[in-house]
C-alpha cells in the first residue's frame, strides 16, 4: 500500500466518525425536545407521591365526587294531630257566579224575631194567589212581605244568623241572604249597593244588614223592603214564620 491510499483511508474513517457524532447529537436533541413537549401537554402527570401531587389529586376527587341523593322526610306528627281550623267550618263557594256560604246549622237564634223596618206593612204575602203588579202590568204571585220605608233607612236582621250570599239581581236589586238557622233562609231584597255585610259575616238580631234602596220589578210601588223567607228550601209566609200576626205584632 502506498502513501496516497493510506491517506485516503484515514480521511474516510475520520469523516465517518464525525457523521456518527453528528447523528448522536441530532438524536439527543430530538429526545430532549419530545420530552419537553410531552411534559407541557401532560401537566397533570404529577408524581402522586409528592405533596403537590397528593394535594392536586384530593382537589380533583372533591370536584368529581357526587354526593348521594337525600330523600326529604316529613316531620313526625302526633297521632291525634289534626289540621288547624282557622275560623268557622263553613266554606264560601260560588253558585252561578254568586258567592254562597255552605250552611252549617250552628246559629243560636233569639227567642223572638224582630221586624226589619218599623214603618208598617205595604203588601202582604199572597200565599200562591195572583195579585196585580203595577210595575209589570200583569198578575202574579207575591212570595214575600213588603215593609214600608225611605231610601237610606237601616234594614235590620230579623234574628241572629250568618250571611249566606250577597248579590245584585236585575229584578230585585241588591239582595242579602241570611241563614237564621233551623233551615230558615231570609232574603232581604231592595238594598242599596255597598251597604251590605260580607258573605260569612255573623249578624245579631237588629244588626244593620244594609240600607234601603229600590226594587226594579216593584218600582211603581212606594219605596219598600221585600222580605222572603224559605223554610227548608220552600217559600213560607214571613210574618207567620217569625211568630207575628198580619200587622207585624208578636203573637
Amino acid at each position: 500500500m502506498n502513501h496516497s491510499e493510506e491517506t485516503k483511508k484515514k480521511f474516510k474513517f475520520r469523516a465517518g466518525a464525525v457523521y456518527a457524532v453528528l447523528a448522536l447529537c441530532v438524536a439527543g436533541v430530538g429526545i430532549a425536545t419530545w420530552y419537553s413537549t410531552s411534559a407541557k401537554l401532560l401537566p397533570d402527570a404529577q408524581d402522586e407521591t409528592t405533596t403537590e401531587g397528593i394535594t392536586a389529586k384530593i382537589a380533583a376527587d372533591e370536584l368529581t365526587t357526587v354526593p348521594d341523593p337525600v330523600t326529604p322526610t316529613s316531620p313526625d306528627l302526633p297521632e291525634d294531630a289534626t289540621p288547624e281550623n282557622n275560623g268557622d267550618a263553613e266554606n264560601v263557594t260560588e253558585e252561578g257566579g254568586v258567592a254562597v256560604l255552605a250552611s252549617k246549622d250552628s246559629v243560636a237564634r233569639a227567642e223572638t224575631f224582630s221586624l226589619p223596618l218599623e214603618a208598617g206593612i205595604a203588601k202582604a204575602y199572597s200565599n200562591g194567589e195572583m195579585v196585580q203588579s203595577k210595575t209589570m202590568g200583569d198578575w202574579r204571585v207575591h212570595n214575600g212581605v213588603d215593609f214600608k220605608g225611605t231610601v237610606g233607612d237601616a234594614v235590620k236582621a230579623i234574628n241572629n244568623g250568618v250571611v249566606k250570599a250577597v248579590y245584585d239581581d236585575v229584578l230585585w236589586g241588591t239582595v242579602v241572604e241570611i241563614d237564621h238557622g233551623q233551615g230558615m233562609i231570609a232574603k232581604y231584597c231592595g238594598l242599596g249597593k255597598g251597604s251590605t255585610p260580607e258573605v260569612g259575616e255573623k249578624v245579631k238580631i237588629n244588626d244593620r244588614v244594609g240600607n234601603l234602596g229600590t226594587i226594579p220589578i216593584e218600582s211603581a210601588d212606594d219605596v219598600h223592603l221585600h222580605l222572603e223567607i224559605l223554610q227548608d228550601g220552600k217559600a213560607v209566609e214571613p210574618l207567620s214564620a217569625m211568630g207575628k200576626d198580619q200587622n207585624g205584632e208578636q203573637k
